[in-house]
C-alpha cells in the first residue's frame, strides 16, 4: 500500500485540478450562452469529463485497440482545447468590463479564438523544425532527439523524424529521455523503426521511461540499434558521452560527474532534466544536453514551467560549458504546439 500511496495522492492532486478547470471553462461557457444554470445534470456531465484525462492515460497504457486509441484521441485534444478555453475565458472576463459586447457574441468569439487557435496548435506540433548550433571544440556532428513520446506519438510522425534526422547526416543521434510513453503492443510494434536510425545512437532515460517501467523499456530497446546508457561513459565517434538516469535532483550528477575527470576527447553530457549544468561546468563539461520541459509545449504553461526551471530551451553558454535544452521532438499528452516548435537539434562545429 504504501508504494501505491503517492500514485494515489499524484492522480487525486491531477483530477481535482483538472475539475477546476473543466468546471470554469464549462461553467463560463454555457452561462454566457445563456443555456443552463449549475444544476446536477451539469455535474453528472462534469465528473466524467474531468476524469478522462487519467483514465485515458491508464487505458491507453494498458491496452491497444480502436477503441482505446479514440478515446486517448478525444480526452488529450479536450485537455488541449480546455487549457485555450481557461486562458481566454480569463481574458474575456477582464475585457467584458470595457467592451460591451453580448455574452453571446462574447461565447462565439471565444469559441472561434479556441478552434483557431487548436487548429494552428495541431499543424504546429506535427511540424518537425531543424535548429542548428555551433559548439566550441566539438569535432564531430551531432543531433539531439529529445521527448519523442512513442505511444504518444504514431508510426508516421516517428518515421518523418527518422527520415529528417537522416537527411542530416550526423555522425551520432543522443537522445536524451522520454522516449516511450507506454509499452503497449502498438508501441512494441512501432519501436523497431528506431532501427532505421542510420548514425550510432545513444539514449538516457526521461521521467516517462520511469513510468513505462525499465525492464519493458530494455524489451523494446532490444528490437532496435539504440544503445541505452544508464549512469555509464562510452566513447564514441571520437567525443566521450556519459548518459545519466533521469531524476529530478543533482545526485546522480555528483556521482558520477568526477568519473570524466581523466577523458582526453570533447565531453557530452546527456541528462534528462535541465538541471546542475553549474555542477557540468565544474567538471568542466564540453556539453551538456537535456529535454523535458517541453518549452510549456502549449503557451502560457511555459510560464509556470518556468517557476521550477531556470532553462526551457535553447542554447546557453555557463563558463567554458555549453548547454542544450530541447523543446522536444515529439509531443505529450494535446497533440498540440503553441509557442514552441517540435524540434531536431543540429550541433555541429564551430566554421574553421
Amino acid at each position: 500500500m504504501s508504494k501505491l500511496a503517492p500514485t494515489l495522492v499524484f492522480v487525486a492532486l491531477v483530477s481535482t485540478i483538472y475539475f477546476g478547470m473543466n468546471w470554469y471553462v464549462l461553467w463560463r461557457l454555457l452561462r454566457l450562452f445563456g443555456l443552463v444554470r449549475r444544476t446536477w445534470g451539469f455535474y453528472v456531465a462534469l465528473v466524467p469529463i474531468s476524469l478522462s484525462f487519467v483514465l485515458a492515460l491508464s487505458l491507453e497504457s494498458r491496452y491497444s485497440n480502436r477503441a482505446t486509441e479514440g478515446f486517448f484521441t478525444v480526452a488529450m485534444v479536450w485537455l488541449g482545447v480546455c487549457g485555450l478555453l481557461l486562458w481566454l475565458l480569463l481574458v474575456q472576463q477582464g475585457l467584458g468590463w470595457i467592451i460591451p459586447l453580448s455574452p453571446r457574441v462574447w461565447a462565439l468569439a471565444v469559441c472561434a479564438a479556441a478552434t483557431g487557435l487548436a487548429l494552428y496548435s495541431g499543424i504546429n506540433a506535427h511540424t518537425l523544425t531543424v535548429r542548428r548550433e555551433q559548439i566550441p571544440g566539438l569535432p564531430i556532428r551531432v543531433v539531439q532527439l529529445s521527448d519523442i513520446h512513442i505511444g504518444s506519438i504514431g508510426p508516421d510522425l516517428l518515421g518523418a523524424i527518422i527520415e529528417a534526422t537522416n537527411d542530416l547526416h550526423p555522425a551520432l543521434v543522443l537522445i536524451t529521455g522520454d522516449l516511450f510513453d507506454n509499452a503497449n503492443a502498438e508501441t512494441r510494434a512501432i519501436a523497431p523503426a528506431l532501427r532505421r536510425l542510420a548514425a550510432p545512437t545513444l539514449f538516457t532515460s526521461g521521467n516517462h521511461e520511469d513510468y513505462v517501467g525499465y525492464d519493458q523499456v530494455r524489451e523494446m530497446l532490444a528490437t532496435t540499434s539504440v544503445r541505452w546508457l544508464r549512469n555509464e561513459i562510452i566513447e564514441a565517434q571520437g567525443v566521450t558521452v556519459l548518459g545519466l538516469d533521469n531524476r529530478y535532483g543533482t545526485e546522480l550528477l555528483e556521482r558520477h560527474l568526477p568519473d570524466l575527470a581523466g577523458a582526453t576527447a570533447f565531453t557530452i553530457l546527456m541528462n534528462h532534466q535541465p538541471r546542475g549544468v553549474d555542477l557540468a561546468a565544474r567538471h568542466r563539461v564540453g556539453l551538456m544536453l537535456s529535454g523535458h520541459v517541453h518549452n510549456g509545449q502549449i503557451w502560457p504553461f511555459n510560464y509556470i514551467v518556468g517557476l521550477f526551471y531556470s532553462y526551457l530551451m535553447g542554447l546557453h553558454r555557463i563558463e567554458n560549458t555549453y548547454l542544450n535544452v530541447s523543446t522536444g521532438t515529439g509531443v505529450w499528452g494535446p497533440p498540440m504546439r503553441l509557442g514552441s516548435h517540435s524540434e531536431i537539434v543540429v550541433l555541429e562545429p564551430t566554421n574553421p
